[in-house]
């Protein structure tokens, strides 16, 4: 008899996305990931008037997976392998 991970005994094995912050590996019960939850992930307690500058590798996107989020945008990530790099960014 194998045994069952805890997230598929509960019914919840479809809302589990693994993806990587910053070399971190995280994992998410949503499918869609925001600027403002990445910089909370990638830095918490960070100052809410912080900003960053956001990339990705491997998500579902029109743009063929790669690119840039900036505040107010989402986007979604797969089962596996979508990675962010997040970093805090000087003002000007």
């Amino acid at each position: 008899m194998a045994l069952t991970p805890p997230h598929e005994q509960d019914g919840t094995k479809d809302k589990v996305f693994e993806v990587t912050i910053n070399g971190t590996r995280v994992v998410l019960d949503h499918d869609a990931v925001t600027y403002d939850e990445l910089g909370q992930l990638a830095y918490p307690g960070h100052d809410p008037q912080a900003m960053f500058t956001v990339t990705y590798k491997n998500a579902i996107s029109p743009h063929g997976g790669n690119g840039t989020l900036v505040a107010g945008e989402s986007v979604k990530v797969k089962k596996k392998g979508t990675s962010f790099n997040v970093r805090l960014t000087t003002r000007s």
